[in-house]
């Protein structure tokens, strides 16, 4: 017994130490299994949403290539998968103050980020981009694309609420031969003004406002 401190009281902290300290190499384990159970989660997970949203591409191209030829009278549509590679955004000149940091080095790490490009040819015209298109040809591209995403799992019911308000009398046919097959496969409920479509109608409500200005 030297200094107050029995045999006893040291083999009893020795014990308790010794019991703590397994106790924290299983918790250990445990967390460095549940890590390695985590990274492999979220490897089959992407793996998953990478071949599903390849598959959706492909769903939405076949209806996007039928769709488009219908409202253009032929031709050929697709969406196309890009890669862009961009610079990373460093924290802002406050994140900077407030972790002591003064300036960082001009060429930050690139992350590549993955978008959509369209890419269109009208038939009996030499256009390949979108950006060649008319404003009514991408309304009706715009269209088209819509309703091919729609179709990829098509809803019980679509509400449209004026797509049709920047077509002219040719385009209104076309639009009217598309929402007659978008109403194939999901009930439509339809705002227009156009008589066009208004025509293909099964069921047709009029809107009026009166004289107090409510619409009845």
């Amino acid at each position: 017994d030297q200094g107050g401190i029995s045999p006893n009281d040291v083999m009893k902290e020795f014990k308790e130490t010794t019991e703590r300290d397994e106790f924290l190499a299983r918790e250990i384990l445990d967390l460095e299994k549940s890590a390695q159970s985590l990274t492999n989660l979220i490897q089959d997970l992407e793996e998953k949403l990478d071949t599903m949203f390849g598959d959706g591409i492909s769903k939405i191209n076949k209806q996007f290539k039928e769709f488009f030829a219908l409202m253009f009278g032929g031709g050929e549509a697709s969406l196309n998968v890009i890669r862009e590679k961009k610079r990373k955004k460093g924290p802002s000149a406050e994140e900077m103050a407030e972790m002591g940091i003064e300036s960082l080095p001009e060429e930050g790490e690139e992350e590549t980020e993955l978008g959509v490009d369209i890419q269109v040819n009208l038939p009996r015209k030499k256009i390949k981009s979108l950006e060649m298109l008319s404003g009514g040809e991408r309304a009706l591209t715009s269209i088209a694309l819509l309703f091919a995403i729609s179709q990829v799992n098509p809803p019980p019911f679509i509400i449209l609420d004026e797509t049709d308000a920047a077509l002219d009398e040719a385009n209104s046919r076309r639009y009217g031969d598309m929402i007659e097959n978008l109403s194939k496969y999901s009930q439509l409920i339809v705002v227009t003004h156009n008589r066009e479509t208004m025509s293909r109608a099964k069921v047709l409500y009029g809107v009026t406002i009166g004289a107090d200005g409510g619409s009845k």
